[in-house]
């Protein structure tokens, strides 16, 4: 008998969320048994550790990364709240303020904000998955 030739079966059960599943899957091969050889060929139990661990230490990283970005936001408030004290008591002129701070502490907020958004919505997706 020729070492190649595919004699052996397994037998597995499943419901039938998983079947349709296991189906729509398959759509792209000839047959079912097909996508599950080159399923559990592709698949690399060490890697997925490794990508997972990573995922995990990317998932820190930008925490902490969401949290230093709080802060900095923070400390932007604070700087605009002290220019308007020292534009009330006479110490910083209105009209370099407003053309120059002013625009330049707006930038800043937005690109805290927008930061921020963006990794809200990564925190979504990989939630989902």
């Amino acid at each position: 008998m020729k070492e190649d030739k595919r004699v052996n079966r397994i037998n597995l059960h499943l419901n039938n969320k998983e079947l349709e599943l296991f189906r729509n899957k398959a759509n792209n091969y000839s047959q079912m048994s097909a996508m599950i050889r080159d399923a559990v060929t592709q698949f690399d139990d060490i890697k997925t550790k490794g990508w997972i661990t990573a995922l995990n230490d990317l998932s820190i990283l930008i925490s902490n990364f969401s949290t230093e970005l709080s802060k900095q936001g923070g400390n932007l408030n604070q700087i605009t709240k002290r220019a308007n004290e020292l534009i009330f008591m006479g110490e910083l002129d209105k009209t370099y303020y407003e053309e120059v701070i002013s625009h330049q502490i707006k930038l800043l907020q937005e690109l805290v904000y927008d930061v921020k958004k963006q990794q809200s919505e990564i925190f979504k997706r990989l939630l989902k998955s």
